[in-house]
């Protein structure tokens, strides 16, 4: 089999799906295709069977080149973190690398065995522990008595999982990874932000993932049910109108005074709607514990296309105490960092620094070049 010219990353999103195409020579991303989604047929597996064809035709005849493999980056509300905490005891021998990988992999079975409807896709290292001393990396002294690794595991239900891959298998194609788009997200924009504690918040379709990181390394995560979605529905039910114009007019919040048939108070109603449901999301989604609840210190950085409701005209009668920082993506940086998780799969040593400029404000925006 002759070698790829592009490694195809899928960026599988709720609003569109969007194709990657990255040169396995220069490492730089050379084409993106975007293919907008109706999230109303999305759940039909005829509507998914046909957008992927049309991805697949179009890769093939932009790349020049047979496609037969992905790497998808997806979201889904129904992921499910595992902590855990793997330890043993030295038995006067020199530790080494290889007895930290067999703590890890004891891990893996046990979370194989006891989440047997779920599919581990990445794992994570938060710590190291050397007798009672914790370590992000692993030091090179290992003359210790006990031993531990700390472990975070993010699973997707296999459902879930089958399902885009036969879609996929229709047209030939097999994902050879899955990648936490969120995930993935933080891991590359945490690379510019000069903050000892950062809290990230992708504000999905219908979830909303949020990461705390601390001088750059990943604290702590949560999936919460909400997203842009749960908004639209709000409106759409207490004004009685259908899913479609309670979307337009989210979408259309700065124009609502002048393009709106609706009268005053309806229009302050609708206003009440939306600015209650994102002072929930601000609230649920910063507050990790009770010790992260004074946000004075921490950076706030909300992105995904959710978080477009947030930059708005009236976004002064949001009642939340701290700044935060509105990400403007691209759909270049999203395939990066892509890129970025596959590169650093078995890599855990500290990730290069991406410079990100920004403003002040209420809403700072960040925007990144890359060459």
């Amino acid at each position: 089999m002759s070698k790829k010219t592009f490694k195809v990353l899928v960026d599988y999103g709720s609003y569109g799906i969007r194709v990657g195409s990255c040169s396995n020579e220069t490492k730089k991303i050379d084409s993106n295709i975007e293919f907008l989604v109706d999230n109303q047929k999305l759940e039909k597996q005829s509507h998914k069977n046909e957008i992927i064809e049309k991805l697949v035709l179009n890769v093939e005849k932009k790349n020049n080149e047979y496609l037969d493999e992905i790497h998808l980056m997806a979201d889904t509300p129904d992921i499910l973190p595992v902590y855990i905490m793997n330890f043993d005891k030295n038995n006067d021998q020199l530790l080494s690398e290889d007895i930290f990988e067999n703590l890890i992999e004891q891990a893996k079975y046990q979370i194989n065995k006891n989440y047997s409807q779920h599919k581990i896709i990445h794992t994570i290292i938060k710590n190291y522990i050397l007798d009672e001393n914790v370590f992000n990396e692993l030091p090179k002294n290992l003359n210790h008595k006990k031993f531990a690794v700390e472990l975070l595991f993010i699973l997707y239900p296999k459902i879930f999982l089958e399902s885009v891959k036969e879609s996929f298998a229709k047209q030939n194609v097999i994902i050879k990874n899955f990648i936490f788009s969120s995930y993935a997200k933080s891991l590359f924009y945490i690379k510019g932000i000069n903050n000892d504690k950062t809290i990230f918040v992708d504000i999905g379709y219908e979830k909303t993932c949020a990461f705390l990181f601390n001088k750059r390394k990943l604290e702590d995560f949560k999936i919460l049910s909400i997203g842009g979605n749960h908004i639209t529905k709000d409106i759409s039910k207490i004004l009685h109108i259908n899913h479609l114009d309670a979307e337009e007019i989210k979408l259309n919040l700065d124009n609502i005074e002048i393009e709106s048939y609706k009268n005053k108070d309806e229009i302050e109603l609708i206003k009440k709607i939306i600015f209650s449901r994102i002072e929930e999301l601000l609230e649920i989604s910063t507050l990790f514990s009770e010790t992260n609840k004074n946000l004075e210190n921490i950076k706030l950085v909300f992105f995904g296309n959710g978080s477009k409701i947030l930059d708005n005209k009236f976004n002064s009668n949001i009642m939340f105490n701290y700044n935060i920082n509105l990400l403007e993506e691209n759909h270049i940086e999203t395939f990066l960092a892509g890129q970025n998780i596959l590169e650093n799969t078995n890599n855990n040593e500290p990730n290069k620094i991406y410079q990100t400029k920004s403003k002040q404000g209420f809403f700072e925006k960040f925007f990144h070049l890359f060459n």
